[in-house]
């Protein structure tokens, strides 16, 4: 009787057929795709989004970085020195000083100027520096920024009263110093060269905004990655009646234009980027 009980046992036992386990492989595969799609499609949604906020990124440090560095031009009295539409390469005021004291003419070996608040980078010997010469006092009309490279500096001396300052020392030969020609008060500016343009980085060998030291040296990135050459970057140049210019001391207006490109494509199949436009001042 036993026997019999579990033999009907056996029999009404129950198992999964065939038709039913491709039906649950069928779906386990249907809600396996789905997942599958939702996390590429939110991998995809993510990377566009970071490539977008760096496009965004990119851009605004660009604008600002050339907003702070080209507004300081004085194109007037000869800070720019090459312009074209992709590339522009300037002469920079990184040191700063007020002439409190002069000795120069032909009198003068060396010819000396003591310079006090002293601000930027400190002045070497070996720099070039631009001293503000007024001439005649009454007019404007021959003022000029001297050019003259230094050979020598004190950092001991002082003037006005006690008050810490420097002395710059000029070639005993130089003639471009007359007795009347710089006057106490008269700035005295410290520069670099650099020449700002789109070039290859090589780490990730793409376009970015690069810096060039003395205008030919090594490209040292600022920022992107932006499209290249003039698409990138580009520069107009406007004077003082607001039309476009050619003539480099005639500059009073700078439309810089930084665009972004990635190699990120959106859903669209285009490639995420940001632009932005910008026009700076400069000093005259």
């Amino acid at each position: 009787m036993k026997k019999k009980t579990e033999e009907r046992m056996v029999r009404n036992r129950g198992g999964f057929t065939l038709v039913e386990l491709i039906v649950v492989s069928v779906l386990g595969v249907v809600v396996l795709a789905a997942a599958l799609q939702v996390l590429i499609t939110n991998q995809r949604t993510y990377t566009v989004q970071s490539a977008t906020i760096q496009g965004q990124q990119s851009s605004r440090m660009a604008i600002e970085v050339m907003f702070n560095e080209l507004r300081e031009l004085s194109p007037g009295d000869g800070d720019i020195l090459m312009m074209a539409s992709d590339s522009l390469r300037v002469r920079l005021m990184r040191r700063l000083g007020v002439t409190c004291d002069v000795d120069l003419g032909p009198l003068a070996t060396p010819p000396k100027i003591t310079v006090l608040d002293n601000t930027g980078d400190d002045f070497e010997a070996g720099d070039t520096v631009l001293v503000f010469a007024e001439n005649r006092e009454a007019t404007d009309n021959d003022d000029v920024w001297l050019r003259a490279g230094v050979v020598d500096v004190d950092t001991t001396v002082t003037c006005l009263g006690g008050r810490e300052a420097i002395d710059l020392e000029f070639d005993p030969l130089s003639t471009i110093f007359s007795s009347d020609t710089v006057r106490v008060g008269a700035p005295v500016r410290g520069y670099e060269v650099y020449k700002y343009e789109v070039a290859t980085w090589i780490t990730t060998n793409t376009p970015y905004l690069v810096r060039r030291d003395g205008g030919v040296g090594t490209p040292w990135p600022i920022a992107g990655p932006l499209r290249p050459g003039n698409q990138g970057l580009q520069f107009t140049y406007r004077d003082a009646l607001g039309a476009i210019t050619t003539t480099p001391t005639d500059v009073r207006q700078i439309q810089v234009m930084i665009r972004t490109g990635n190699r990120v494509r959106n859903s669209a199949g285009d490639v995420v980027s940001d632009s932005l436009d910008t026009w700076i001042h400069t000093r005259n």
